[in-house]
């Protein structure tokens, strides 16, 4: 049986088609055409019929190019016009991006594509992405009023992991590594790889103030959440660029700095590399122990270092080592004690 044009829903065809992509991307792609479909106030099976008559069409070929016009304008709207929920005028490049890809998809994959200039799509250099300071991310975490928010943040920054991948952990995910340290193992929504990730006590000092449930860690939109943090950076008076992507880039850049190789830092982060054992998360984990000072943003406790002289008895040259450390702390604790109290209070305040 061959099913007419009429029959066959374009929106579902595509869909299908983009089964073998990531949920986020084909998330992202669905909302921006529905986006583009309101705005041209155009159901998705007609925008086809309407493509396929203009290439039918024998007339000025100029009418074949009215669809391409549209898509054109409507980039024009997104980046000046459109207001976001978050009642900012105008979509960033990436957002743009996103949109222009998504419409030009539906078209390729119902097999009527757009003929569209490489001009055409929205180009430039998109000020996201920046590897932020320590106490850039201590001002953002001190902004949030969520204690939701401040989560996300450390797990961000200590795990090195991709958004999109946190926001699918769920509490049966974790793995008790002890002294506040967790892991996870997971594998990757946008390129389907492998993570052995871990956490340490800030961010897991964070987790544990949030209500326990069965499912999710963060039952959140990663869109929303990362819409969210921008909107943090801009509360917090930070340069603008700091992403919630630029928190991983903060934690390849701090264990790349402590000579953490290449392979075991992608290894955490769920980078494509060689084939790593998995039984040798315990040495990984080793590792993100040693190097987890690179990742704070609080510092280094008094007490975790009189503890760990404790630990380092036999070792003459770690003991001074680590008492020259706790000097230079405990000149310096105060300005870490006003940070560390301001985080406190507004995990108290909720």
């Amino acid at each position: 049986m061959v099913l007419r044009m009429a029959e066959i829903d374009s929106m579902k065809f595509w869909m299908t088609q983009l089964s073998n992509r990531d949920e986020a991307t084909r998330e992202g792609y669905r909302i921006y055409f529905l986006k583009f479909c309101k705005w041209i106030n155009k159901d998705p099976n007609k925008l086809i019929l309407m493509k396929k008559q203009v290439l039918e069409h024998n007339g000025d070929r100029r009418e074949n190019m009215v669809l391409e016009g549209k898509v054109k304008q409507f980039m024009s709207y997104l980046e000046h016009e459109a207001v976001t929920k978050h009642g900012k005028q105008g979509y960033g490049l990436g957002t743009r991006k996103m949109a222009y890809a998504g419409i030009v998809s539906f078209f390729d994959h119902n097999q009527y594509p757009l003929s569209m200039k490489r001009g055409d799509r929205p180009s430039g250099d998109a000020l996201g992405s920046r590897i932020p300071e320590k106490t850039e991310i201590v001002k953002l975490v001190n902004t949030a009023k969520s204690r939701k928010h401040r989560a996300v943040i450390l797990f961000l920054k200590d795990s090195g992991l991709r958004l999109s991948d946190v926001v699918k952990l769920k509490w049966k995910d974790i793995q008790d590594f002890g002294e506040g340290f967790f892991g996870f193992k997971l594998i990757t929504q946008k390129k389907k790889v492998k993570a052995l990730a871990f956490i340490g006590p800030e961010a897991s000092d964070a987790l544990n103030q949030l209500p326990r449930k069965k499912d999710r860690i963060f039952p959140i939109d990663a869109t929303y959440l990362c819409a969210a943090i921008s909107d943090l950076v801009k509360e917090a008076k930070l340069q603008k660029g700091l992403t919630a992507h630029g928190l991983r880039k903060y934690f390849n850049t701090e264990l790349e700095a402590a000579r953490v190789p290449k392979e075991y830092r992608y290894a955490m982060m769920g980078k494509k590399i060689g084939a790593y054992d998995e039984n040798r998360q315990a040495r990984l984990f080793e590792i993100y122990k040693q190097n987890y000072d690179r990742l704070r943003i609080f510092g280094v406790t008094i007490d975790e270092y009189e503890q760990r002289i404790k630990q380092a008895e036999e070792n003459e040259e770690a003991i001074r080592e680590l008492q020259k450390s706790l000097k230079e702390l405990t000149e310096s604790s105060k300005n870490w004690d006003i940070l560390r109290k301001m985080f406190e209070q507004r995990q108290k305040e909720g």
